[in-house]
């Protein structure tokens, strides 16, 4: 069963992620897909608004798209 979030953790996932994106930090984001938890770890590359997806540089030149509604988790790799 998918973690459910409230409003708080999501806003604090949106701080992490602008954060993140702002000074170009790697973040670990953790991704719910078909009952299991993965953690993608990578760099924001952008936010789409229009498609609500999150796009992220996994390796030099390799974006993955992640879907808002699928992330459970966002930490700031220091």
């Amino acid at each position: 069963m998918k973690p459910l979030l409230d409003e708080y953790e999501k806003a604090e996932f949106d701080w992490s992620i602008a954060y993140a994106m702002e000074y170009n930090l790697p973040v670990e984001i953790k991704v719910w897909s078909d009952g299991f938890t993965e953690t993608i770890t990578g760099r924001i590359h952008y936010v789409d608004p229009i498609t609500f997806q999150l796009r992220i540089e996994v390796k030099s030149n390799e974006i993955e798209r992640i879907a808002f509604e699928d992330i459970v988790g966002v930490m700031i790799v220091e």
